[in-house]
């Protein structure tokens, strides 16, 4: 707890810069939850990073390990196998060396948004590293120093090509070959190919141009371990290039590496996005950039370390995913491109609706991006990495996050594009429904994913409904009234899976016979090949009916009956936040007209199983999304996805204000809020009683305020008008 609290203390007062990065703590989640605690600016393509010895975590970095170098591409949050850490940089005092296993000590680490910093120790002697970026450049500034009296020491930059990340697993990524040369102009360039990592080969160009702040006395290529002075070419795979510098003692060099998806030409045109040489200067503007996006949600009250948590929370759900417009080298287009969705199926119950709500600009061009990726390759994605499909987890989930923006009208989206992109997901049989498309054969004709076909079969067809149900917004939105009836529909078949005598969903037959062999928990140990539920249980997927929900009451048979059967899941020991599939469940009473017991568990989850530490998230963090959850629920109220609606919860700050990227801020603020007064007794919008226990988005984006008066004991307030559901209550 002095670590926390020590940390806490300097977050505040260390950083010289905005008000919003010094409440951020980078490391947040770095340790389980493999958060990236690197420079980079919002979704930048430079994400500028220490890499430490193999295996590594996704990220590249553990705290416990030595570190490599720093390279320029990295994943945030992701599990699988490792993917990028490309185009590494190795500073060094003394010999030159390419052995893994040279133990670095080290000291003085430092992270904020936009910049990291981290004092690297060997025998030899010691480097200071400093690391900020632009979009598409990393910058680098390194201090050479030796603690005996030599005025003039060696140092040395070493340009790896073939390094990549790997966590030891086949899947991982490599280097299938690549160029580095030194030019006339005393410039480094090349590029490497990869390939690997989770979700398939999905092979891959970089290309880099690197520029020094000081002339080098010699330089050479390496292949392996073996040194080549002199050399200024090199090809192959475990390859790269050496710069030395006879150099006095605590001298400073900077270096600056563009990238580029696309060709050489185009890294040079990059490397001009900074045209200087003025470290602090670049530091203090990703520094302005990211304090502009995150002070777009202000926070008033609560503890300093809940308000850590928020931010750095806020600052993880802007790693990923990367925006590489112009840089896309499978086609020319004027549209946006985003690529590295980790996938969809994580990002679309709470990151991307978060998104939507404070940079619409943003989200608009996300899915643009993704119409404009079924326009030219003939799907949507659900991953969508390096340019190439990936694994679906689940449904076809790019379904919802376009309806998520329709049905809260972002524009610049091409209505009648996204409605033939989803249908085609819904109507025509993939070839490889893994990477992109349903399993139709199966759910068009039964109504379900039979066991057998694939792995996740219920879980699929939970998903499957929803999106059908998501599909027929659309249609809805584009007076598609035959489309509309049909798949809302489909989407109120899935509740025929639901079996009243265990309470929880299960699998049928081809011929509607329920299947033996029912399991309340996962089949796997490998919980992501289980055949049933991807990544979880019935118990983990049973309250996964966010269009139909008062149709799920009414299958439990009563309200009651659904309101014990969740207090079951969270007084088992079986629940922890830990997935996606889990987020909205505890919202869940918000249904059955207990939004006290929602109250109670969001408070709970937020105390116990998040913290302003390396280890602060109760999982992978996943592009986000587990930070994202934590962010809308300590405001006070959670989206659920593809609908206008936002259930409310139990808000951790007395104030919160949200600009909402239309000139318009909403308020949420809460009287008499504390620990032990969490549960609402009365609300008010814009003046007036409010009794729902959940609000729309156009009350949220048309500037209101919403007043709630806490206390600490449930009031029966949120009962009367419940959030909305396909079925009405069942007669009695």
């Amino acid at each position: 707890m002095k670590n926390l609290i020590f940390f806490i203390c300097v977050s505040f007062s260390v950083n010289n810069y905005g008000q919003y990065t010094a409440r951020v703590n980078n490391f947040l989640g770095s340790e389980f939850g493999n958060v990236f605690p690197g420079a980079q600016l919002p979704f930048g393509m430079i994400k500028l990073g220490p890499d430490v010895v193999s295996p590594q975590p996704t990220s590249g970095y553990s705290f416990d390990k030595p570190v490599l170098g720093f390279s320029h591409t990295h994943l945030s949050g992701t599990g699988g196998g490792a993917r990028y850490g490309n185009i590494l940089v190795i500073p060094q005092v003394g010999s030159l060396t390419r052995t893994d296993a040279v133990s670095l000590k080290r000291t003085n680490e430092t992270a904020f948004p936009g910049y990291y910093s981290v004092v690297l120790s060997r025998k030899q002697g010691d480097v200071r590293c400093d690391l900020t970026c632009g979009n598409r450049v990393g910058f680098h500034k390194y201090e050479f120093f030796t603690w005996g009296a030599d005025s003039l020491i060696d140092a040395s930059i070493l340009i790896d090509i073939g390094h990549t990340n790997t966590r030891g697993k086949s899947n991982d990524s490599r280097c299938t070959g690549g160029l580095v040369s030194i030019t006339g102009q005393g410039n480094v360039e090349g590029f490497g190919h990869y390939a690997g990592g989770w979700g398939g080969q999905n092979p891959y160009t970089v290309y880099f141009s690197a520029a020094f702040s000081k002339p080098f006395t010699s330089f050479g290529m390496y292949t392996d371990t073996l040194f080549s002075a002199g050399d200024s070419l090199q090809e192959g795979k475990n390859i790269g290039a050496y710069l030395r510098f006879r150099i006095l003692n605590h001298s400073v060099v900077m270096m600056k590496v563009a990238i580029s998806f696309v060709s050489i030409e185009q890294a040079r045109k990059n490397l001009n996005e900074i045209a200087h040489w003025d470290f602090d200067r670049v530091r203090a503007s990703a520094d302005s950039i990211w304090n502009s996006y995150l002070g777009r949600i202000r926070v008033f009250g609560g503890t300093a370390e809940q308000q850590v948590i928020f931010y750095s929370s806020l600052r993880n759900t802007m790693i990923m995913p990367t925006d590489v417009t112009g840089e896309n080298p499978r086609w020319q287009s004027t549209e946006p491109h985003y690529w590295d969705h980790y996938c969809l199926w994580d990002v679309f119950r709470s990151v991307m609706p978060l998104h939507t709500l404070i940079i619409p600009q943003h989200q608009s061009g996300v899915i643009r991006s993704l119409l404009d990726i079924y326009k030219h390759a003939g799907w949507l994605p659900d991953a969508w990495i390096a340019g190439d499909y990936s694994d679906i987890q689940g449904g076809t989930n790019a379904d919802v996050v376009i309806t998520d923006a329709i049905v809260k009208k972002l524009p610049g989206i091409d209505l009648q594009r996204a409605l033939e992109a989803m249908k085609k997901n819904a109507e025509v049989q993939s070839d490889n429904p893994k990477l992109c498309g349903r399993y139709v054969l199966d759910y068009n004709t039964y109504g379900y994913v039979l066991p057998g076909t694939t792995d996740g079969v219920i879980s699929r067809t939970l998903e499957y409904a929803y999106n059908d149900y998501c599909i027929a917004q659309v249609a809805k939105q584009a007076n598609d009234m035959p489309g509309y009836n049909k798949y809302v529909r489909r989407a109120g078949m899935v509740l025929d899976l639901f079996n009243s005598e265990y309470g929880y969903f299960w699998a049928k037959d081809k011929d509607g016979n329920w299947l033996a062999d029912f399991s309340l928990d996962s089949k796997r140990s490998d919980s992501w090949n289980d055949p049933y539920f991807y990544e979880g249980g019935t118990m983990t997927y049973s309250y996964y009916v966010p269009h139909d929900m008062q149709g799920l009451i009414n299958r439990h048979g009563s309200k009651e009956k659904f309101i014990r059967s969740l207090d079951f899941l969270f007084t088992s020991g079986r629940f922890k936040l830990s997935n996606e599939p889990l987020f909205l469940v505890p919202y869940s009473y918000n249904y059955a007209a207990r939004q006290d017991k929602t109250a109670v568990v969001v408070r709970k989850l937020m105390a116990e199983q998040y913290s302003a530490s390396r280890r602060g998230l109760p999982g992978q963090d996943d592009s986000g999304a587990l930070s994202s959850w934590y962010v809308f629920s300590a405001m006070g109220f959670f989206p659920v996805a593809g609908q206008d609606v936002y259930l409310i919860g139990s808000p951790l700050f007395d104030k919160i204000e949200m600009d909402c990227g239309n000139g318009k801020t909403f308020s949420v603020i809460a009287k008499n809020n504390s620990s032990s007064n969490l549960y609402i007794q009365s609300a008010k919008l814009n003046g007036n009683e409010y009794k729902r226990s959940w609000i729309t988005h156009s009350d949220i984006v048309s500037g209101s305020v919403l007043e709630l008066t806490m206390g600490s004991s449930p009031s029966g307030w949120g009962t009367n008008e419940l959030p909305p559901s396909l079925s009405a209550p069942a007669i009695k």
